[in-house]
């Protein structure tokens, strides 16, 4: 029975993560789904890679694996916008933030595994099949180079193009592809180049800032690197024969002794295979790009509060943003379908996710504005009669926020005032609609009693009169169905909430009609009425009427006698 048991185990555990290279076959196969010709498929894909990372791709590094999953999320966000260069540009960081994790998975993987790893890394990272054919014959350090000479040659490539592009998208996915091939090759010793600095370049693309001094700057740095990289060539094929040597008993493990010699400190020869190290220390401290608008106090205080959140790079904390943006969204079509219970849960769940996820750092970057959303958020996640107006201020002061990141905080009354406004939601705004509706009641008794009778004309004037006062008690209706679906515990008499003006556009257009009936039925009646009091004639009867009548005298008065009728 133990034996039946260890067997089971053995077979079961190793399906249950699936190495590196089976993983990526996967997840290859899901972003192969990804695109904008059909997105329903491309999300379904996205939440399929999604969960591939999570459950089976054991061999990943937990801090490339955080960085694909965040641009996987980024892939959504571009597939419901529809926005191709940011497609492309994401596909390819995911897909060579993968190409990093096989790189070194190769030059760790024992002989008979080298070929899947390296097969897998060509077509992440699209190499050429002649480099594939030389480097499967090569050495750990000489393969090394060639493939850093081939991602370095790339680079000065693509950034070439981004010097060269007719247009910013262009430009864009240009640069783009450099990074990711700069993400391969990174923890290389000789390189000179920062993450940062490519994440400056694109912020500066994108936000249609002048980007082409910045480039040609890592223009320059790759050329440096390439200078470099051909400088150490020589000597590293010195030592080779006797690496070469002692190399074929244990050919895995040579890769790490050899690497060091640059350096000159021969113990620290692993920076290359341990790209978790080395990979969690640079993002934390190079990566997080801060817009030019931020003093060096600010800046610090920003990065502090990432880097303590476990923001490693800018667009992971814009990517949080977004994800309390979507909460809202969902508030949003809660209360539209008159789901109050729902709306209240989504700002809740906001909430929790703003504050534990962006206050420290917004609250640096615009104080006034981020404590006036937290309000706003603890506010409406608990109040009774909530509209979807309330939300919509709540997803502007978001956006809001987001410009005051890359173009520091700016004045805008208009908002603040919006967002107190949103605070006095609740109980209070519930009780001052119902009042306002029973006190229409009133006048409205009293145009029955003035205009009522059998003359159309103020039957007319009344009627403008009551669809005057229609859209005040269609308000106070709506409050009376939210606070007893609330209260009462009624909770089909929310739907009554739709009738409110605040929920969205079939109200706010009921609004209009009722307005246009008002100026319809008042402008009939009125002009009937002065029609009967002789104050409106037709002009060829005013002209009939002055050559008929006899002069007047100035004692001469106007007499109109009451009609009964009226």
């Amino acid at each position: 029975m133990r034996g039946w048991l260890s067997l089971v185990l053995a077979l079961a555990l190793p399906a249950l993560a699936a190495p590196l290279p089976q993983a990526y076959d996967r997840l290859e196969e899901a972003l192969a789904q990804v695109g904008l010709a059909n997105p329903t498929q491309a999300l379904a894909a996205l939440d399929r890679a999604q969960s591939l990372l999570r459950q089976e791709a054991e061999g990943l590094p937990p801090v490339i694996r955080d960085a694909i999953l965040n641009n996987l999320e980024g892939l959504r966000q571009a597939v419901v916008q529809k926005s191709r260069a940011d497609l492309e540009a994401r596909l390819l960081l995911v897909r060579h933030l993968l190409g990093k994790a096989l790189y070194d998975g190769f030059f760790q993987a024992g002989s008979q595994d080298k070929p899947t790893y390296l097969s897998r890394l060509a077509r992440a990272t699209a190499l050429p099949p002649s480099l594939v054919q030389e480097v499967r014959g090569l050495g750990a350090e000489e393969a090394r180079r060639r493939l850093e000479a081939f991602f370095l040659q790339a680079m000065a490539e693509d950034l070439n193009k981004t010097l060269g592009a007719a247009s910013r998208p262009e430009a864009y996915l240009a640069l783009a592809r450099a990074y990711a091939r700069f993400l391969v090759v990174q923890d290389s010793p000789q390189s000179t180049l920062k993450a940062q600095d490519f994440i400056q370049a694109l912020a500066k693309v994108s936000a249609g800032e002048p980007f082409r001094p910045e480039v040609g700057g890592l223009l320059n740095q790759v050329a440096t690197w390439r200078k470099a990289l051909l400088a150490v060539g020589p000597r590293t094929q010195t030592p080779s024969p006797p690496a070469a040597q002692t190399a074929p008993p244990a050919t895995p493990t040579p890769p790490a002794p050899s690497a060091p010699t640059p350096p000159s400190s021969p113990p620290q020869p692993s920076p290359a295979p341990p790209t978790d190290t080395a990979q969690a220390s640079s993002p934390g401290v190079e990566t997080f790009y801060i817009p030019p608008w931020m003093d060096r106090a600010t800046a610090e205080a920003v990065r502090r509060q990432a880097y303590t959140l476990g923001y490693n790079y800018n667009f992971e904390l814009l990517e949080a943003l977004n994800q309390i943006q979507a909460e809202v969204g969902l508030a949003i079509a809660a209360l539209g379908r008159g789901n109050p219970t729902e709306g209240r849960y989504h700002l809740d769940r906001a909430l929790w996710q703003f504050r534990a996820n962006l206050e420290p750092v917004f609250a640096v970057i615009h104080p006034a504005l981020t404590d006036q959303i937290s309000r706003t958020l603890v506010h409406l996640s608990g109040a009774t009669g909530i509209r979807t107006l309330d939300a919509l201020v709540v997803y502007e002061a978001l956006e809001e926020l987001r410009g005051s990141f890359s173009q520091g905080p700016s004045p805008n009354p208009w908002l603040f005032l919006k967002l107190l406004l949103a605070q006095t939601a609740g109980v209070p705004r519930a009780v001052f609609f119902l009042l306002a509706a029973a006190l229409s009641l009133f006048p409205l008794y009293l145009i029955r009693l003035t205009f009522g009778g059998r003359n159309v004309y103020w039957n007319l004037l009344g009627l403008a009169f009551l669809f005057l006062f229609l859209p005040i008690l269609a308000e106070g209706l709506s409050y009376f169905g939210s606070i007893m679906a609330d209260y009462g515990n009624l909770p089909l008499l929310g739907f009554l909430a739709n009738l409110s003006i605040g929920q969205g556009l079939i109200p706010y257009l009921a609004w209009g009609l009722t307005v246009f009936l008002v100026v319809a039925f008042a402008g009939a009646g009125l002009r009937g009425i002065a029609a009967q009091f002789g104050l409106l004639k037709e002009r060829g009867d005013e002209v009939a009427a002055t050559a008929e009548r006899p002069a007047t005298t100035l004692t001469s008065e106007t007499i109109v006698e009451w009609d009964e009728e009226f």
